[in-house]
């Protein structure tokens, strides 16, 4: 077009004046003038071809969500509700921050008590802070018992995704070998004192969101340091780095190392290491018809490799309210000092050091009914091997030393029941029963307890008002005898109970009554336990 018009210009140009020469003629002769032109404007082709999406076709089925909330055990129960905004409601009774407590107390058996909580920090630093004392004296010579304990724990954020955990913590046990015939041997009291006194720190760290890879850890180290009053001291490092992995919805893979590290050193002698490395690792598959662990653990228990199994298995039934259960699963119990003095308090020195592993096959269900009670049981069958047995003192019977059976298998019945009313009443019962029916280096699995059961009941009875109470029953464990035979000790039944009540908005009165039967039984050969004792004091908050 452009083209055109510059060439009809051009011609205009040119005749303009002859035109204007002629007109000034009058010249009446008429012309006329053709103009031909080839040029036709034309569109580039485009050089990108342009894809036009398709609607998707539309999906009718609707999908199914099988997400089940856990039974709460609570009234009312934790379901979603609207929320309205309503006046606040003062407490008559005190300031509902009231975060620390003070309980003292004192006992019949010249017994002092004396427990403590604080708590300080923000939403962000939370510092706890945990004491109690407590000791008796019995009716028998040197029956004395005494146990301090300390501890102070700390959280903080490193990060908006990280927090840091560390504590600290010292405890003393008092305990005098009273267990032998008083008109035929005499000690002096340093002689029968057993004093153990432990100092252990502990430091984490725990991812509070997973990665952008989906994981989580938690590191962990701890060290203490265990020491008696014969000089004989103990130092433990355990070091744990737990590792887990989701992937998708359904699988989970976990990993891990742990460390723990013992070195006994006696008051005269060599010191003892002992050394037991474990590498658990574990692919989970999660569905709500199905749970599956599968997976081993490698172990290096000083040295020497052993392969633990480690299979679980949960198959829930009617909404998970009754699920099937079974595993094939292998372990370790520590060998320490530290370790068996929480078992035993009246052992000798122990010289040997090894680690029991542990070996369970079971099945067995659990369950919850009528969104109240909670119910399992399981059959298994254990296997022991180094295992550690406290054998009494044949001798004046104060003492006990520890040896070491190669092999022991056990069937086992365990069974808990539990029944949970808000915070107004709750009661838990478990029970476990063993038949030692095979021993390999010893005739007997001395001082290991066949039957046991325990209940616990927290009941508020009206406001301000609560009922404690604690039930112990177990049968007798077997023993050596001075003339190389074997005996048992006869079982036990101690019931205790506890009332408190608030007086004030910060002041609760409380008193506890132990062993109100005024049984007399021994959990150890030789050792008479505390007959009916009470204790009564005051509990303040602020």
């Amino acid at each position: 077009m452009i083209r055109y018009i510059h060439s009809t210009i051009f011609i205009f140009g040119l005749i303009f004046p002859l035109l204007h020469a002629q007109a000034q003629q009058k010249d009446t002769t008429k012309r006329t003038i053709d103009i031909t032109s080839s040029f036709k404007p034309v569109l580039r082709n485009a050089a990108k071809i342009n894809f036009h999406a398709a609607p998707p076709s539309a999906d009718t089925t609707r999908p199914r969500f099988s997400y089940t909330i856990p039974d709460q055990g609570i009234l009312p129960a934790l379901q979603p509700a609207s929320l309205t905004p309503i006046p606040f409601k003062v407490d008559s009774l005190g300031d509902w921050s009231n975060r620390n407590t003070i309980k003292l107390g004192y006992g019949n058996l010249r017994t002092p008590f004396l427990q403590g909580g604080f708590s300080f920090g923000d939403q962000q630093t939370r510092i706890a802070i945990h004491a109690d004392h407590i000791s008796s004296k019995g009716k028998i010579e040197n029956q004395e018992y005494g146990r301090t304990y300390l501890r102070g724990d700390m959280y903080t954020p490193v990060s908006s995704d990280l927090e840091l955990h560390a504590a600290a913590s010292f405890q003393q046990d008092k305990y005098f070998l009273y267990g032998y015939d008083h008109s035929q041997y005499a000690f002096t009291r340093s002689e029968l004192l057993n004093r153990f006194s432990t100092v252990a720190m502990q430091a984490g760290i725990r991812n509070t969101a997973a990665t952008k890879f989906g994981i989580w850890y938690k590191p962990d180290l701890k060290i203490s340091l265990f020491a008696d009053s014969r000089r004989n001291k103990e130092s433990n490092a355990v070091l744990d780095l737990p590792l887990e992995k989701t992937l998708g919805r359904v699988y989970t893979f976990k990993l891990g190392f742990r460390a723990d590290m013992s070195r006994f050193s006696p008051d005269a002698g060599k010191s003892i290491t002992n050394n037991l490395y474990t590498f658990p690792v574990a692919l989970n598959f999660n569905t709500p018809n199905a749970r599956i662990q599968g997976g081993a653990t490698p172990s290096w228990d000083n040295g020497q490799f052993k392969l633990l199994p480690n299979f679980l298995f949960e198959f829930p039934i009617l909404h998970q309210k009754w699920v099937i259960q079974a595993g094939w699963i292998g372990y370790y119990n520590k060998g320490t000092y530290q370790h068996f003095e929480s078992v035993n308090p009246y052992l000798s020195v122990p010289t040997v050091f090894r680690n029991n592993r542990m070996t369970e096959r079971f099945v067995g269900f659990r369950g919850t009914l009528l969104g109240h009670f909670t119910y399992s049981a399981k059959i298994a069958g254990v296997e022991y091997r180094n295992l550690p047995l406290f054998v009494n003192d044949t001798g004046s019977g104060k003492s006990y030393r520890i040896i070491y059976e190669q092999l022991l298998k056990a069937v086992q019945i365990h069974g808990e029941l539990g029944y949970v009313q808000g915070e107004t009443f709750s009661l838990h019962a478990g029970m476990d029963w063993f038949s030692y029916n095979s021993q390999s280096t010893e005739p007997r699995p001395w001082g290991m307890v066949p039957f046991d059961l325990t209940a616990k009941l927290r009941w508020m009875i009206i406001k301000d008002l609560w009922l404690t109470s604690d039930l112990y029953i177990w049968d007798g464990s077997v023993y050596k005898d001075a003339r190389g035979g074997n005996g048992r000790v006869g079982g036990g039944i101690d019931l205790n109970a506890g009332l408190e009540f608030r007086i004030a908005s910060k002041i609760s009165l409380w008193t506890q009554f132990n062993n109100i039967t005024n049984s007399r039984y021994q959990r150890w050969y030789h050792y008479d336990r505390y007959g009916f004792n009470m204790l009564a004091g005051a509990r303040f908050t602020f």
